[in-house]
């Protein structure tokens, strides 16, 4: 009996929308290297200067850019569904493959 771990083989990724993810992640990356574009004290909004509402702006946008990666991620990879036992995949048709079949095979 082979005592290697049973690999499933997913469906292949979609590498655009991968790549799209990146792209969204490493704006706030890219934006917040650039300190000499908000290195400023105008405009003031609500006395505050532009330096520290700018960066706070930053963390709520980061955080949809984030969210929305998430979710191209998760379009990009498809998920291959377990039973209910969650021990083994189900394949397209509904059917398990990790269990025996009426023959005796997997």
């Amino acid at each position: 009996m082979s005592t290697t771990p049973h690999r499933h083989e997913a469906p292949p990724a979609n590498k655009g929308l991968l790549a799209l993810a990146g792209v969204l992640l490493a704006i706030p990356i890219v934006a917040l290297m650039l300190v000499g574009t908000y290195a400023k004290d105008e405009p003031r909004v609500a006395g505050f200067p532009f330096f520290i509402w700018y960066q706070f702006l930053w963390v709520i946008l980061c955080s949809a850019l984030t969210y929305t990666a998430y979710r191209i991620v998760l379009k990009a990879r498809p998920h291959v569904p377990m039973n209910t036992e969650g021990d083994a995949y189900e394949d397209s048709y509904g059917s398990l493959r990790d269990e025996p079949r009426e023959d005796g095979t997997r």
